[in-house]
């Protein structure tokens, strides 16, 4: 019973909501409260014991029970977020439905043919997220905004499709059986097309920073946070079901292993060749994929623990990043076609959260990064000192990047909002004077969000080891991981 309670409660909550979408503050709040109580459900189901439910296997491991926990909380944190910050009519629901999705993923791991079906609704959701407009607005939708939508959905089928013809053939392979040739090249490319076109590595990157742009900000923080680490743990648990593709594969590892450097490399340089802030968060976040996927590719304890490790701390600092972009995106009295480049100073809490959010995604200590990147600069360096130039240099490049938009947008010289008024003329009374402008102080809500964020992630970074050793547990038990 918990296991379709907590299926179908967020789904049902999600339809109910809108039904009252127009009430934005009750749906909201209906909306926390269904994220409070899905932990709760979490919380009271225990780890490995499966249930058979419509001829399906359900079970929760403790990595999937780990994730899920961050995933409800993100969504909590989103929705009490958009409390203040511009979204649209149909975030809450969508967004439901979306964490409803992604409980019944982690459920069915063991299902990758149901599951892929159930990665391509949930992006199917996050397509109408992306498109939606705020209540009572009477734009429409941009170009550039459908573009990207429309680029999500096509290749999120397109992922779709070669993940299950990639668990068809991993089915109906029978190594042994006398064949001369062997599909596990094959099977392997297609789950690397399959799952890289879902996580945004070189060369199908291009989704990611085009949906940081035109996106409103939470909806891009609930699909890289949840839906792109979601997709890494199916890979995970579909190397654990068929270990055939990894140990027949050696090769393609290698590859994949040099795709997740130049990943790595590519995003970090686009980074640091951008102008627009959202765009600069939208590479970093390519160059952190490209780090997940080179650990994962080792298949080694260092490197998958790493791998993981690296993905929970996406989860914060995506968050957080995107808190803080819809802070300072907030206007300030200025036209918008003026460049803001002091913006630290007008938004001192976000414009701190999203440089400690980017330091924390590139790995810059003390924030959590930190600890997991040092992971993958060992199974770097295990594979000789080409792997560890090339990611250091990636980091290196990334960090620059990150230097480079702190100081052309949030670090430069504050501007006052008016210049000093002029002596007053003769004759002249206060109706003819210009209207002076006011820079309103942070919203309250969002502000404490990032505050939380950003400790979170320190407290992470200066005492990463209870979340270490539950995920070092948990890599010990796959079969198909290397030893050292």
């Amino acid at each position: 019973m918990p296991y379709l309670l907590l299926i179908t409660f967020p789904i049902v909550m999600g339809a109910s909501t809108f039904l009252l979408r127009k009430q934005t503050r009750l749906v909201i709040v209906a909306a926390i409260i269904t994220m409070l109580t899905q932990i709760g459900l979490v919380a009271l189901i225990p780890l490995d014991a499966p249930a058979r439910l419509l001829g399906l296997t359900l079970t929760l491991d403790p990595l999937s029970r780990l994730f899920l926990f961050a995933f409800l909380a993100v969504g909590a944190v989103a929705f009490l977020a958009s409390w203040s910050l511009v979204h649209g009519e149909n975030f809450v629901p969508i967004g439901l439905i979306m964490l409803g999705l992604v409980c019944a993923i982690l459920l069915l791991l063991q299902e990758p043919f149901v599951v892929s079906l159930l990665l391509v609704s949930a992006s199917l959701m996050a397509v109408l997220a992306i498109v939606d407009m705020p209540t009572g607005s009477s734009e429409l939708v941009e170009r550039a905004v459908i573009a990207t939508a429309l680029k999500y959905l096509v290749l999120m089928l397109i992922a779709g499709v070669v993940m299950y013809m990639g668990f068809v053939l991993v089915n109906i392979y029978r190594p042994g059986e006398g064949s001369d040739t062997s599909p596990a090249q094959l099977i392997l490319g297609l789950l690397v097309v399959g799952f890289g076109l879902r996580l945004a590595a070189v060369p199908f990157h291009s989704w990611l920073p085009d949906l940081a742009e035109d996106a409103a900000p939470m909806v891009s923080a609930l699909i890289a946070a949840v839906m792109n680490p979601t997709s890494l743990l199916f890979l995970i648990n579909s190397l654990q079901f068929y270990p055939v593709v990894v140990l027949e594969n050696e090769r393609g590892l290698a590859t994949l292993a040099n795709l997740g450097l130049v990943t790595a490399l590519v995003g970090a340089a686009l980074a640091l060749a951008q102008t627009s802030m959202r765009r600069v968060i939208g590479y970093l976040l390519v160059y952190n994929v490209g780090a997940v996927v080179f650990g994962l590719a080792t298949v080694t304890p260092v490197g998958l623990t790493g791998a993981v490790f690296e993905s929970f701390n996406q989860v914060v600092a995506v968050l957080l990043l995107f808190v803080c972009i819809g802070l300072l995106e907030r206007p300030d009295g200025r036209p918008a076609n003026v460049v803001r480049r002091d913006l630290l100073w007008r938004w001192p809490v976000a414009g701190a959260g999203l440089i400690g959010g980017g330091m924390a995604l590139i790995g810059l200590p003390p924030f959590s990064g930190f600890a997991s990147k040092l992971l993958l600069y060992e199974a770097a360096a295990a594979r000789g000192i080409g792997p560890l130039a090339v990611l250091l240099v990636a980091t290196a490049l990334a960090a620059l990047a990150l230097v480079r938009l702190a100081r052309e947008r949030l670090l430069g010289v504050p501007e006052g909002l008016t210049p000093p008024p002029p002596p007053r003329l003769v004759g002249e009374i206060e109706l003819d004077r210009p209207v002076e402008r006011w820079l309103e102080p942070e919203p309250r809500t969002p502000a404490i969000i990032a505050v939380a964020l950003l400790g979170l992630s320190l407290a992470t970074g200066l005492y990463p080891q209870p979340l270490l050793e539950t995920i070092t547990d948990v890599i010990r038990g796959l079969t198909f991981v290397r030893p050292l």
